[in-house]
């Protein structure tokens, strides 16, 4: 998409108040307590390690540090990441 096209799109979007991750496909996070991250709208796995999780979605990267992370579930659309979360980063 052009960035015209994507800024046109993000101010539909807003003026709306549509979902940004339906709709931009932007991901969506939910993060439950320390142990368990759920992330919708991603694009693939960059790196996995137990102490470290990075997560390609669209324009971002996310990085997830903790201890004895695994990856619970994974579909074309989700990701399940189960362990000791110490960290979140989006970059």
């Amino acid at each position: 998409m052009s960035a015209n096209i994507e800024q046109k799109a993000r101010k539909a979007v807003e003026t709306l108040d549509l979902p940004q991750d339906l709709f931009l496909g932007l991901p969506n996070l939910s993060l439950t307590g320390d142990r368990e991250l759920y992330i919708m709208n991603h694009r693939g796995i960059l790196n996995y390690e137990k102490e470290s999780v990075t997560i390609l979605a669209k324009n971002m990267q996310i990085q997830v540090r903790g201890r004895n992370l695994v990856i619970a579930a994974y579909s074309k659309d989700e990701i399940i990441i189960k362990g000791y979360i110490h960290s979140v980063e989006i970059n």
